[in-house]
């Protein structure tokens, strides 16, 4: 089935702040790309688009909305512009993006550095600096991979293999330390760092290789499954340490009060369907819903409590995205969210886009991983209580998100967060686990 064209709007400013714009209307207008995907790539491959059809060089510097993004002309000194293009203040384009005059009035910073001017410099700066210590060469220029409100990661060739520069919300930061900890514990392999700038929030990796978990087999997919299942039985009784080392408990009662305050978010739940939202926001049918299930919720925490399944390391966003099958071995990267909690949490986004028969198949994958720890019948029992829990884990992650970046960039989590809530909606109706995922 072929994808309806989808237009990026591009915002180039260079140095100084003024827009390039097109000159072929009646006035000065934004330039447009279309591209035959759902969503805009935010990242080199659009610029790479960029420098082949206006011939600039630049980077991403903040996507404002789904489609409309932020590029920097790179260089000191203004570029010259393409044929029929040409330079103009910000007062040429008001009224034709309403993410960008509002972005033009901000005062406060963004909450993600990549999104200031001088950011991708600075990082290139410290991935020559390290390339040169470690007595590496360079290959190539920078790309960059992700460009959101969560993260950015570039990649630089070497001579050595490739290497990623991820940085973080200070939310986030505590990922290479949990990484290196549980590399430390010689189990399974994990994403080798090579150098840490905490006071950035920024450090460098290895490249992984191997397949993305994506276009992995499904047998493939439940051997992930069950390492992680492996992983996590390795920290039943590592807490301390993983808590040392970065990851939030999320104890039972903690999360009954994460219930209560998460349920109460009216701006969330009675908030109106926009296109930040992309028009997904409950109904306030749907809202009563949601909000009359808190002391079902809580109920579910105090039963599963007394499931006495051991708390472990919980990755919190574990999806084929985050795996990497390799020749002879799985590697889980990712773990900026490790929390130490129920296990069963991690089936949330595992199960996310599984069809009903992947799903049956990933819970018996699973429960048999535990089999010499739990009793997979006490396992099965206990998910009934988690699998309502595991999707409010998963709304709570993704408000305090949103409320982390803000109303500017919330747009990336509140669709995600709607789509938890009606998940939610369906558990609670299915106490007897009739479905096994999540449709």
């Amino acid at each position: 089935m072929s994808l309806e064209p989808v237009e990026a709007v591009l915002v180039v400013v260079d140095q100084g702040g003024d827009v390039l714009c097109d000159m072929a209307g009646d006035q000065p207008a934004l330039p447009r790309i279309r591209f035959d995907v759902r969503w805009p790539p935010m990242d080199s491959e659009l610029t790479d688009r960029v420098r082949r059809e206006l011939g600039l060089a630049t980077v991403v510097l903040e996507p404002l909305d789904f489609t409309t993004v932020v590029l920097l002309a790179a260089g000191g000194t203004r570029p010259d512009s393409a044929d029929g293009f040409a330079w103009h203040g910000h007062d040429a384009v008001i009224g034709q993006s309403l993410v960008l005059d509002r972005r033009t009035a901000r005062t406060p910073p963004p909450a993600s550095d990549w999104f200031r001017p001088g950011w991708f410099e600075r990082a290139e700066s410290y991935i020559d600096g390290e390339i040169k210590a470690a007595g590496r060469v360079r290959l190539g220029p920078t790309r960059q991979i992700k460009h959101w409100s969560m993260s950015a990661v570039l990649r630089t060739p070497t001579d050595r293999g490739d290497l990623y520069l991820k940085a973080v919300l200070p939310r986030l930061a505590r990922e290479p330390d949990i990484t290196r900890y549980l590399a430390s514990l010689r189990i399974a392999p994990f994403a080798t760092i090579t150098a840490m700038s905490p006071g950035d929030r920024w450090w460098l990796a290895e490249d992984f290789g191997g397949v993305d978990g994506w276009a992995a087999s499904k047998e493939q997919r439940r051997a992930c499954l069950t390492q992680l299942v492996m992983v996590q039985k390795e920290t039943v009784h590592r807490g301390d340490e993983l808590i040392a080392a970065g990851c939030v408990p999320l104890t039972p009662a903690s999360l009954a009060d994460g219930v209560r305050s998460t349920m109460a978010r009216d701006d969330v739940w009675r908030a109106p369907k926009l296109p930040k939202n992309l028009n997904r926001a409950l109904t306030d049918e749907e809202a009563d819903r949601l909000q009359a299930l808190t002391p079902y919720l809580v109920e579910c925490a105090e039963r599963l409590d007394e499931a006495a399944i051991p708390a472990t390391i919980v990755h919190r966003d574990f999806h084929p995205g985050n795996v990497v099958v390799r020749d002879d071995e799985i590697l889980l990267h990712d773990w900026s969210f490790a929390t130490v909690t129920n296990p069963l949490f991690d089936l949330a986004s595992w199960l996310h886009d599984a069809s009903e028969p992947d799903a049956a198949t990933y819970l018996d994958t699973c429960f048999a991983a535990w089999a010499d720890t739990v009793a997979p019948e006490r396992m099965r029992g206990a998910w009934r209580m988690a699998k309502p829990l595991a999707a409010v884990v998963e709304i709570m992650k993704l408000i305090e998100l949103a409320d982390i970046v803000g109303p500017d960039h919330d747009f990336n989590w509140l669709p995600m967060t709607y789509g938890w809530g009606r998940r939610l909606l369906n558990a609670a109706t299915d106490p007897d686990l009739t479905i096994n995922g999540w449709r």
